[in-house]
């Protein structure tokens, strides 16, 4: 479920988020994406996928309580968006589901169709079910560009001027959006018609919207106990779709949906926690070893154990707590992939790639196979060291067999860790 809380835009973003200001974001590398993935694998977090595709975060120098998030995508454009620091990592792990955007308390778009916030669990794909929105229209900068705009009330804030706990909202937004729509076009950037706000839905409409106590009355409790709920954090309450004056107000779809969720946690889980249904036998040894060493960790460490006291249950407790099991997958990564094997797999393919003879009809000239690219990349993020073996050995083999000065290969092979296209030229497949 998506509950982080942006605070504010980036200037620079191509899908701005309704009702919030607009902050100078021109001391960040945006227009050098290389720059700013470098830049956020040092002094934060920073994903990409071959098919261009990258997200990212990096707390700002001068508020390090801050983090720009920014996502890439190479046909839909860029989000720029600042939120608290200890709220960054879900957001990129929303992004890595294939969230492009998030709206009315966790509506999301995947470029094509708008979805509910994530609350129905299926245990057999480990992720929330997509719940399409019936009759979701998309509404873009045009639909929201104000004809006569008053640029005197216009404000772009600065970063210093943010909190940390609250969004910070524009009181005359109409005119900021105006105001961030003419720089986008002094800019020659992407058109307004392309440029995201928002979705409008029959769900969403205001009449629709449901209040605490018809949506206390639709899980079954009283609306006190769901006002204690969402003051202390506790069962999962989906943010409100709506904020009016102070009062919440929800979708009714996503109201039943989360009580549905409730009835079925309250009933138990469906099958044992060692059911291995549907997986391969590789895949269920996976989830027993890991099964076993979260639960050590989890149960067996008294300082661990104590977090499930109703004191300790707090989002930084548990924050921590999935950290600790993050580490404990990466610090395992050799159990789930033979990373030996695989440098000895790659180097071999590449030796084929850069000396084989070519088949009939085979173009040489159109480099060497993406997948191969893919894992070397792969290798050199996670390995580095063994990646780097992994080119020298190659380089080495083809000397012997071609004769080609290995620094030459060691070059060629350099290039495509280098690429920051995520796959857009290949190399050449000649090292001869």
């Amino acid at each position: 479920m998506h509950t982080a809380r942006p605070l504010a835009n980036g200037l620079s973003t191509h899908h701005p988020l309704p009702g919030l200001a607009f902050v100078d974001d021109t001391h960040l590398p945006l227009g050098d994406d290389g720059r700013l993935k470098d830049t956020a694998l040092r002094t934060g977090d920073a994903h990409s996928r071959p098919d261009g595709q990258w997200w990212a975060y990096l707390p700002d120098p001068a508020r390090p309580e801050l983090s720009w998030c920014v996502r890439h995508h190479p046909v839909h454009g860029r989000s720029v968006a600042i939120y608290p620091t200890t709220h960054a990592p879900a957001v990129l792990r929303d992004w890595w589901g294939g969230a492009l955007l998030h709206r009315a308390g966790g509506y999301w778009w995947d470029g094509t169709t708008w979805y509910r916030p994530g609350q129905t669990w299926d245990a057999e794909r480990a992720a929330y079910r997509p719940m399409p929105v019936p009759a979701a229209t998309t509404l873009t900068g045009v639909d929201h560009n104000d004809v006569r705009p008053d640029a005197a009330r216009a404000h772009v804030h600065r970063v210093g001027e943010l909190g940390v706990d609250e969004p910070a909202l524009a009181p005359h937004w109409s005119d900021d959006l105006a105001l961030w729509a003419a720089r986008r076009a002094e800019a020659g950037d992407r058109p307004l018609s392309m440029c995201v706000v928002t979705l409008h839905a029959p769900e969403l409409d205001a009449s629709r919207l449901l209040g605490v106590p018809a949506v206390a009355a639709t899980a079954g409790i009283s609306p006190s106990t769901l006002r204690a709920y969402i003051s202390r954090g506790d069962c999962d309450v989906p943010p409100p779709q709506a904020v009016v004056g102070r009062r919440s107000l929800w979708a009714r779809p996503v109201a039943e949906e989360w009580a549905e969720q409730r009835r079925t946690a309250a009933k138990g889980p469906v099958t044992s926690p060692l059911d291995t249904a549907g997986l391969s036998p590789g895949a269920a040894d996976t989830q027993h070893a890991f099964a076993r060493v979260f639960f050590d960790q989890l149960w067996r460490r008294p300082e661990v154990r104590k977090r499930w006291s109703t004191r300790h249950r707090t989002e930084d407790e548990v924050r921590q707590v999935a950290d600790e099991l993050g580490r404990t997958v990466a610090a395992r990564l050799d159990d789930i992939l033979p990373v030996d094997a695989l440098a000895a797999t790659l180097t071999s393919a590449l030796l084929h790639a850069l000396t084989g003879r070519p088949r009939p009809g085979e173009d040489r000239t159109s480099g060497i196979d993406p997948s191969l690219t893919a894992m070397l990349r792969w290798l050199d993020r996670h390995h580095p060291d063994l990646a780097r073996q992994v080119i020298r050995d190659a380089a080495a083999s083809v000397r012997l067999r071609r004769g080609t000065a290995p620094a030459h290969t060691e070059q060629l092979l350099h290039r495509l860790l280098d690429d920051r296209d995520g796959g857009g030229t290949a190399a050449p497949a000649s090292a001869a």
